[in-house]
């Protein structure tokens, strides 16, 4: 029996009825490409939104991690004196700063509040400041504090010495870092420090000239991008500027730093001999307006502007009894820095009379020799006020002797023969009632009413210097009128003004004011004033070496309570010289001198000391006016202690100075811990040093002044 295998193929089964996997995968993969486009256009779209739409912002938060915004501050400019002496400096120095974020390892970039600082890793922090806190000479909680703070830039301490840099970079400290910086120094100390003024720790001017000038002197600060590597640390690179630092402008001033000198010496004997609360005196040249020197007492040092127990650390960390000596310090410092030339004012007094006599001797209501009858000393001219007296009790005066003897009485009545808006009009013209321009803070403008509102005595008490008040620089610029041909001119106590490449930006000229008297008037003023030192109230003034000058005394009461207290007054002596062409002229004033003395006795021998060692530093000085050479810069100086000026010094010794430059000698009295005093040879630019005290090698204390006699060998 054969069997038959059929050949034919069977027909499709379902199994259970599912689809065949053929079938099913056809069925599916629509689904599956689109879920897959799906995606890809959500990958797509995410990543335009972030490479695209928030770029700048992941960007910034990258930076934000691996790199550090570091604030450059320009090199601020220097100030000179009009011979080109340096009188403000800034010299490198190193500061130390912290990016807090190092002790915070969860910290998340942001701006502002929206950075998230998480849980700070204070161990190692702790150990950093016990490190630090010793070199730094604060508490480690102190340290500990900064570096804890929850911002991404914080100085542990500005202007660090040599030394403390040094140790620090011993330590070899991971998260904290250096950056050059520049600090203001002055030479001179004290020398003219009201009118140089001085600046805080960011280098801002805070009086003075360093105040008015601030932006020319300032210049432009930089930004420096700082990277950091795979340990965080930053890569300060110079070149890297996001902003290029621009320095600021130098400074050539109208003062002369050896007459400067030479009026402080006087002041100093002049409080020393009479007790007054205050002195101040001012030098101007008559012929362009030029103040040559401006001084008060008491003044102060603007390299030390508080002890060194106050700096770094605020009010609240002090205790009562340091709070309290701090507050009285700090009143103290607030009278040193007081400019009184220009912001006392008071009633000049018998000052004034000069001015009543020119007035009157231009307007012919007098001539010279008139013959005057000054009532013996007493002059009631209304029943209804006081009568005016002299000190002393002359009967008839010529109109030179009025002068001479200071004659309230004569000055009275040669001011009633002017018109009441003719003579108003006049001492506007001599700058009375104004600011005098100087364009310098706290100038006060005086005080003088319009005639509508005068009152019977007031013409009778204006003649003689009561019932207007002014400043001593304005009345020293209206006598300057009688010294220069009858010129009233803008003071001027910035003369040239260069970039930091030693170019020209601007010259400050002399410039006339007002035309107020004639030549003649002048001259005949010149004259006739030449009596008051020869003949009559300030013959303490006469000079040495047959110098002739002329000027006026002047005593002023002070007004107390509404009376003229006779125990308090201002004492005061304005004279010019030499008479043929003035070039000097000097107003000294004593504010509360001890007893019952007047300008003749206490203010005229200050005039006399002063122009007696104005001619003696004429003699061996004959270029007074040379143009300064600004093209020593200072700004160049090493930074730190490793660089070639420090090679030679020891810290705490006094150095081997003498025939170096004046530059290399200051840079290693700083490096030491001194405080360079220079001391010019009359007559030399200081370019070399020529002595020194103390003597090399003599133990140093932090602090102590190295004088420099600096000459042109």
């Amino acid at each position: 029996m054969f069997l038959r295998f059929a050949t034919e193929p069977r027909s499709s089964r379902r199994l259970l009825g599912r689809q065949e996997p053929q079938d099913l995968l056809g069925s599916r993969m629509p689904w599956i490409l689109g879920s897959m486009a799906f995606w890809a256009l959500l990958i797509l779209l995410r990543l335009i939104w972030l490479q695209v739409v928030e770029h700048r912002k992941f960007h910034a938060k990258a930076e934000q991690q691996h790199t550090t915004v570091v604030p450059i501050p320009p090199i601020r400019g220097e100030l000179r004196d009009r011979r080109g002496e340096p009188l403000a400096i800034s010299i490198k120095v190193e500061s130390l700063f912290v990016d807090p974020r190092a002790f915070y390892p969860d910290y998340k970039p942001g701006r502002g509040e929206e950075r998230q600082w998480g849980t700070p890793n204070k161990k190692a922090a702790a150990e950093m400041a016990e490190k630090l806190a010793p070199i730094l000479e604060q508490t480690k909680g102190q340290v500990l504090d900064k570096l804890l703070r929850k911002k991404t830039f914080v100085y542990l301490e500005r202007h660090l010495p040599p030394t403390k840099v040094a140790a620090i970079r011993a330590l070899d400290l991971d998260g904290i870092e250096f950056q050059p910086e520049s600090r203001r120094f002055y030479p001179r100390g004290s020398l003219a420090a009201q009118i140089l003024g001085f600046t805080n720790i960011d280098g801002l001017g805070q009086l003075g000239i360093e105040q008015t000038y601030d932006k020319q002197l300032a210049g432009l600060k930089g930004e420096l991008i700082a990277p950091r590597d795979a340990h965080g640390k930053l890569l300060i690179l110079q070149e890297n500027y996001s902003q290029v630092p621009v320095n600021g402008a130098s400074l050539q001033l109208a003062l002369d730093a050896s007459i400067q000198h030479i009026v402080e010496d006087a002041l100093e004997e002049g409080m020393r001999l009479s007790k007054p609360h205050t002195a101040y005196a001012v030098v101007v040249d008559p012929q362009t307006g030029e103040i040559l020197a401006m001084a008060g007492t008491p003044t102060f040092d603007p390299n030390h502007i508080l002890p060194k127990k106050f700096r770094n650390r605020g009010e609240g960390e002090l205790s009562a009894g340091e709070r309290e000596e701090l507050h009285r310090e700090q009143e103290r410092q607030k009278a040193a820095r007081k400019v009184h030339p220009l912001e006392d004012v008071y009633e000049p007094g018998s000052t004034m009379k000069i001015f009543t006599a020119a007035i009157a001797l231009e307007e012919r209501k007098v001539h010279l020799g008139e013959r005057i009858d000054c009532l013996a000393g007493r002059w009631q001219y209304s029943p209804k006020v006081p009568p005016i007296t002299d000190t002393h009790r002359h009967g008839v005066l010529t109109f030179e002797e009025i002068l001479w003897q200071s004659s309230n009485i004569g000055a009275a009545k040669l001011g009633i023969r002017l018109d009441p808006a003719v003579h108003y009009q006049y001492l506007r013209k001599f700058g009375f009632g104004e600011a005098t321009g100087l364009n310098f803070p706290g100038e006060s403008p005086g005080r003088m009413i319009a005639p509508d509102r005068w009152s019977t005595p007031t013409q009778y008490t204006f003649s003689y210097g009561y019932g207007l008040s002014t400043t001593p620089l304005q009345i020293l610029m209206a006598g300057c009128a009688l010294a220069n041909g009858g010129k009233l001119m803008q003071p001027i106590l910035v003369q040239r003004i260069f970039n930091d490449k030693g170019l020209l930006l601007k010259e400050f000229k002399p410039t006339v004011k007002a035309q107020v008297l004639s030549e003649e008037t002048a001259s005949l003023m010149k004259e006739a004033l030449k009596g008051v030192i020869t003949q009559g109230t300030g013959k303490k003034a006469r000079l040495d070496n047959g110098v002739e000058s002329f000027g006026k005394t002047g005593t002023s009461r002070k007004l107390i309570g509404g009376k003229y207290d006779p125990r308090r007054h201002f004492a005061s002596f304005m004279g010019f010289f030499p008479v043929d062409k003035p070039q000097f002229g000097i107003l000294v004033m004593l504010d509360d001198p001890g007893g019952d003395t007047t300008g003749g006795d206490v203010a005229a021998p200050l005039f006399k000391r002063i122009g007696d060692g104005i001619q003696r530093f004429r003699q061996t000085t004959p270029d007074l006016d040379r143009e300064a050479d600004l093209k020593l810069s200072l700004r160049d100086w090493p930074v730190s202690e490793t660089d070639e000026a420090a090679v030679h010094v020891e810290r705490g010794r006094v150095p081997e100075l003498k025939g170096l430059s004046l530059k290399a000698a200051i840079q290693r009295v700083v490096l030491v811990g001194g405080v360079p005093r220079i001391e010019a040879m009359p007559g030399q630019q200081a370019i070399r040093v020529l002595a020194q005290s103390p003597e090399p090698g003599t133990a140093l204390e932090a602090g102590t002044v190295v004088k420099l006699k600096a000459g042109n060998p």
